[in-house]
Parts: structure tokens; sequence; C-alpha cells
């Protein structure tokens, strides 16, 4: 696990049936302490993907701070 990745930021939003509800910005370490949801989404730490409507699950979040 790469400790640094922790301290990057994402945006959480919940996917809902009438569209995206944003929860907050904040790191990945705080993102990741947040309940497991399945409707949570998570912007990705090193792209814009907010802007292209990219989101990564919490598994692939896991990945990232883990691989990257």
């Amino acid at each position: 696990m790469k400790e640094s990745n922790l301290y990057r930021i994402v945006e959480v939003s919940m996917k809902r049936e009438s569209g995206r509800k944003d929860i907050g910005i904040m790191t990945v370490r705080q993102a990741l302490e947040l309940p497991e949801v399945p409707s949570l989404e998570y912007s990705h730490p090193d792209l814009n993907s907010r802007s292209d409507g990219r989101f990564l699950t919490r598994a692939q979040l896991v990945d990232y701070v883990r691989c990257a």
C-alpha cells in the first residue's frame, strides 16, 4: 500500500434513481472510512473523472491505494 495515495483528494457521490447526489470532497483515507454503501462512487484521485462521468467503485479505490 502506498501511504501517500491515502492523502489524495476524491469527490464522493451517491448514485440515485433521480441522479447523482454529491456527498463531499475528502481524502482517499476518509472516503474509505465511510460505511460500505454500494451506491457510493468516487472520482479518480489522478484524473478529472467527474467531468467525463467516470467514477470508481469502493473496490477500485482500494485497488488504487494498493497498486498505484
